[in-house]
């Protein structure tokens, strides 16, 4: 099964809810203006309502003067209700906009939030998708260069003697690739369980060290997984890339430690 065709499993009810939401509030909007448009159609005075009509047959200036005031004070009224009308309508097409803003915000987020959860779920699925070695060591190369966001990786193993060797690297010059003993450097470090991300506060001997974590098996470090560059497009790791090192930390260990056990199994089969 392909990354694709698991991402397209994730489950999505957060996302609909949100796009559900947004479509109300658009729904909302659209209510607001076409009633905005009816009612300042139906309050716009012509311009023969206000402009003082001749006098009617028979009637004099001074006969006509009340019924003029009083039609001037019909319209005023009605100048007023429209007025009102018009910043009633304006504060709830406010209101609406604010929802439509709010509504919004939660659906990026939402979306946000399932593409982590639908990467983390590719992660673990690829990672714990065989029990042959050299695949898992593929697996955990894959997605460090598709999902982290890099193409220079070394995947060290902790041997008895407590000094880390790189078992797997890719785009890395061998220079970098030398044992390292328990506690030696960023790399070292990570061996006693501390892991390293750049920006985080701690810094490093190596300054295109992005990110050095423990590989564990439960509660015991097994290794260390260090990534140097990112790609172009990608200045700095984000929150989701914080949580996918550490489903690596935690399930690249794993992994590699069920491959172990398959290939003592299977000599001893043998």
């Amino acid at each position: 099964m392909g990354i694709g065709e698991i991402g397209e499993q994730a489950p999505r009810p957060a996302v609909e809810r949100r796009a559900e939401d947004l479509k109300g509030v658009h729904d909302r909007l659209r209510d607001v203006i076409e009633e905005l448009k009816t009612n300042r159609e139906r309050h716009q005075l012509r311009p023969d309502a206000v402009a003082a009509p001749p006098p009617s047959c028979g009637e004099t200036q001074e006969q006509a003067r009340p019924r003029l005031e009083k039609e001037l004070e019909a319209a005023r009224e009605a100048l007023e209700l429209s007025r009102a009308e018009v910043e009633r309508l304006r504060s709830r097409l406010a209101e609406v906009d604010r929802e439509h803003r709010r509504t919004c915000d939660d659906y990026v987020a939402a979306e946000e939030q399932r593409s982590s959860v639908t990467s983390l779920f590719v992660a673990l699925c690829r990672l714990h998708g065989t029990v042959e070695r050299r695949e898992v060591l593929a697996a955990i190369q894959e997605v460090v260069v598709n999902m982290l966001g890099s193409e220079q990786l070394a995947l060290y193993e902790l041997g008895p003697e407590g000094r880390l060797r790189a078992v797997h690297s890719f785009g890395v010059d061998g220079a970098r690739l030398g044992e390292v003993a328990a506690g030696e450097g960023t790399i070292g470090r990570a061996a006693l369980g501390h892991s390293f991300v750049a920006g985080a506060g701690a810094r490093s001997e190596d300054p295109d060290l992005t990110a050095c974590v423990p590989i564990r098996v439960g509660n015991r470090v097994t290794g260390a997984l260090a990534v140097w560059r990112l790609l172009g497009h990608k200045p700095f790791l984000t929150d989701a890339d914080l949580e996918l090192i550490e489903v690596l930390s935690t399930h690249a260990g794993l992994a590699l430690h069920a491959a172990r056990l398959h290939e003592r199994h299977g000599h001893g089969a043998a």
